[in-house]
């Protein structure tokens, strides 16, 4: 679960890379996203520089990325998780996302972690 989850992760980073066309909300196509139990839904939600993977119906909480252009189609994603009574880093993971363009719909985007194809999402608002 925790790889399906990071891929998604990865996913919603390289959608990114597009961030002034990327803003806003996009969902999987067709539930194309695998993971142990089967295939669900995935919904990308970008804002300005940041990156919110929300995995449902997993019951997984969402995913709160920044995002850092490193060239034309590539993103840095950062997630850090805080213990919030003490305010320490727990854990910092950098994910390296790509987003493109599908040829068949304008709306539509490839989004690639580490060079493979994770989802197709599609623009919903």
């Amino acid at each position: 679960m925790k790889k399906l989850f990071f891929t998604i992760i990865f996913l919603c980073v390289c959608l990114f890379s597009y961030s002034n066309d990327l803003n806003g909300k996009y969902l999987t196509e067709d539930y194309n996203t695998k993971s142990i139990d089967g295939l669900i839904k995935v919904t990308y939600t970008f804002t300005n520089d940041s990156l919110y993977i929300d995995v449902y119906p997993s019951g997984c909480g969402i995913s709160a990325m920044s995002l850092k252009q490193t060239s034309d189609n590539d993103y840095e994603a950062v997630e850090t998780l805080y213990d919030i009574t003490s305010g320490d880093i727990l854990k910092k993971t950098i994910y390296h996302l790509s987003f493109f363009p599908c040829v068949w719909d304008n709306n539509s985007w490839a989004v690639y972690r580490d060079g493979s194809v994770v989802d197709i999402i599609k623009k919903i608002n």
